[in-house]
């Protein structure tokens, strides 16, 4: 934990900066890079008319942080990924706080 899912961008771009992306995320919420996990989701948007293009859109899962720690992370995650999508997409961050009392890994609660 935390825990980010990544659609709507090439499995190629997120490799090439999913090292970096942790380090950063790491020093940001100053917690081991070994607790996250990055999951990348293959997907089709779909509009009126069929396929439309897809746009990076990232899910951070995580126990609250701050607005300040948001904030520090939606920039660190829209740097690394605004070089590698066309001038003026979008680039969407989510975050879901998790509460503690709704967390439990291998059986245990946290």
């Amino acid at each position: 934990m935390p825990h980010l899912r990544v659609r709507g961008l090439p499995l190629e771009d997120l490799e090439s900066i999913a090292d970096t992306l942790l380090e950063n995320l790491a020093e940001i919420t100053d917690t081991p890079n070994s607790h996250f996990t990055l999951e990348y989701q293959a997907i089709t948007y779909l509009a009126v008319g069929g396929a439309s293009p897809a746009y990076p859109f990232f899910e951070v899962l995580w126990f609250d942080r701050g607005d300040e720690v948001k904030a520090k992370v939606t920039r660190a995650i829209e740097y690394l990924t605004r070089p590698l999508v066309k001038s003026g997409q979008d680039i969407t961050v989510l975050f879901h706080d998790i509460q503690g009392k709704d967390y439990y890994e291998n059986g245990e609660h946290f």
